[in-house]
């Protein structure tokens, strides 16, 4: 399989006090309770001018205490106490990831800030596959295509090369990508690295800023540990005139690495958390993964199809927090549909409600027999998008001058962030949700999605051209219900944008009030993902028909736990 998952931890690499000698150490999550936080016991986090632009832009700062704050040192010290060692606080999740002993575990249970306390679950390493011919390396001067290279295929499935003609290349665009490793000196990134386009890079295995190879637990598997991250970075960003060409060669990188490769090798799932919060910390506009989970080492932990209902797994928690903040997750779906036969295989957090999930595609269009799927638990179709991910050409970490073909939806997936990013760069203030939506308009299968493509295989030359009233972000304020005209004289178009990643209810109403607070009119709709917009309109008159008078009126929709209200002036 080339897709990672995380593989079951040795409690051997903790170090124990002797008093502790014969417990063995536990690795948590310590849930916080909300009730008990507030901006007397959280301090504020600093962020970089690039990251409260996408938040003030397309995300929820304002209102957000938990997002934008960490808990104050006071609270660190009570926890402290009692465990072994903290190892970060996420803010997705409202909780410490920390390693304790079974001893200590009552008294942290006692706390009252302490809402719960949940075991780290730890994932089987499923290994990797690859046939002959998409395992063949190819040196740079075997490339045929023109400017392309072999990168012309895939990326004129997509209709890249027609948005690169138009001037859009992913400039300004921040890419996070979360994987195993990278190979930084490999000529594809020459210009990444030349222009300062890495602009931060982060190793979660060994708590340092460098993603490259480097002691020797990264080199003893013959630098494999570099090799995916490497070919997925590539697709998104390499560019090698005439030999190779990234989908968006043009965007800045946030490098992530977490997984550890080899059998005996460790990854975790709050090593995932943590790279989401720092990528949107780091102001990421998308985020890029090919890590998704579903075995454990232990088979009782493991996820099954009724948890795959986008907001049960932790990975799947940290994607949608993201999303609502304004960042776009790229997920694989798997490449589990063949020994998942009765669900498709479809993995976590390729099942979250904010993740644009990628499918993989031969040559021809063909969705290819690996290819998790859904449906999810609740019903929505996966994956959302296709590209291809059936000899796909990219980076070879073996030199700085090796190219080859690999298969799998890790490598569909950057092909569509790639995507994404050209279609950020036009339109830089669009939320997540309605880049997908613009995504998926505009895709082979837009009339007809199914289970096995999803919208099909996206045209991103239409994507960024084609006019659609639809996508019309002037009338649409966040909390706001607008009304064009304003005053109204015979009808009136209300726009507003939805701002739940998980929409709450089946049904809700939109009500017109007059000044006495009376309902004049009123409209049943569905509540829609974070992100999208919503327009109504309304011919001024009431139920009976009957045009209703001149005056303010107030309006109100509820969206989840939130109402949005505005005000139209009505004269006749």
């Amino acid at each position: 399989m080339l897709i990672f998952f995380i593989t079951t931890l040795s409690t051997s690499v903790f170090p124990q006090t002797e008093a502790d000698s014969t417990e063995i150490p536990l690795r948590v999550w310590l849930f916080l309770d909300e009730s008990k936080l507030s901006a007397d016991n959280t301090q504020p986090i600093i962020f970089p001018e690039k990251t409260l632009n996408r938040l003030n832009k397309k995300g929820l700062y304002s209102d957000n205490l938990f997002s934008n704050s960490e808990p104050s040192k006071s609270i660190y010290d009570q926890i402290s106490l009692h465990v072994y060692k903290i190892n970060y606080y996420s803010r997705s999740l409202r909780a410490y990831s920390a390693i304790v002993y079974p001893s200590q575990i009552q008294a942290l249970e006692q706390l009252p800030i302490i809402r719960q306390i949940q075991a780290i679950r730890t994932f089987k390493k499923k290994p990797i596959v690859e046939t002959a011919e998409s395992s063949k390396i190819l040196n740079k001067s075997e490339a045929d295509q023109p400017i392309y290279g072999n990168t012309y295929a895939q990326l004129a499935q997509l209709n890249i090369p027609a948005a690169h003609d138009s001037g859009y290349t992913g400039r300004n665009v921040r890419i996070a990508i979360i994987d195993a490793g990278f190979y930084k000196d490999h000529a594809a990134f020459k210009r990444i690295i030349d222009d300062n386009r890495l602009i931060a890079e982060r190793d979660f295995i060994f708590n340092d800023n460098n993603v490259q190879d480097e002691i020797h637990e990264d080199t003893t598997s013959g630098g494999a540990q570099a090799n995916h991250g490497t070919s997925v970075w590539s697709v998104i960003g390499g560019y090698e005139p005439y030999v190779y060409i990234g989908a968006a060669y043009n965007a800045e990188f946030l490098l992530a690495k977490t997984e550890k490769i080899g059998s005996e090798s460790i990854i975790e799932e709050d090593r995932f958390v943590a790279a989401v919060e720092w990528a949107e910390a780091c102001g990421a506009d998308i985020i890029s993964s090919s890590v998704a989970y579903r075995d454990f080492d232990n088979a009782a932990e493991d996820y099954f199809f009724e948890d795959l209902d986008g907001k049960t797994s932790n990975s799947a928690k940290a994607i949608n927090w993201a999303f609502e903040r304004g960042v776009l997750p790229v997920i694989s779906a798997g490449n589990d549909a063949q020994r998942f036969l009765q669900d498709g295989g479809l993995l976590t957090p390729s099942d979250a409600h904010g993740a644009l999930t990628v499918g993989a595609v031969d040559h021809n269009g063909q969705i290819a027999g690996f290819s998790s799927h859904g449906p999810t638990t609740d019903g929505r179709i996966k994956p959302d998008l296709c590209a291809l991910g059936v000899y796909t050409y990219v980076a070879s970490a073996s030199s700085a001058s090796q190219y080859r073909f690999r298969s799998g939806t890790s490598f569909a997936t950057p092909l569509i962030a790639g995507a994404a990013a050209l279609l950020m760069e036009k339109f830089p203030d669009l939320p997540p949700a309605q880049i997908i939506e613009r995504l998926k308009k505009y895709a082979s299968l837009s009339d007809s999605p199914d289970n096995r493509y999803g919208w099909g295989i996206p045209n991103t030359f239409r994507s960024l051209f084609e006019k659609d009233s639809s996508f019309i972000p002037n009338f649409y304020t966040e909390k706001t219900i607008s009304a064009f005209p304003n005053p109204a004289l015979q009808e009136v178009t209300f726009f507003f944008q939805w701002t739940n990643t998980i929409p709450l209810a089946a049904t809700t109403t939109f009500f017109v009030h007059n000044s006495i607070g009376q309902t004049v009119w009123k409209y049943s709709l569905t509540p829609k993902i974070a992100g999208l917009n919503e327009q109504i309109v309304w011919s001024l008159k009431n139920p009976q028909g009957k045009g209703v008078s001149s005056g303010v009126y107030f309006l109100s929709v509820k969206d989840g736990d939130k109402f949005l209200r505005g005000k139209l002036l009505v004269l006749r």
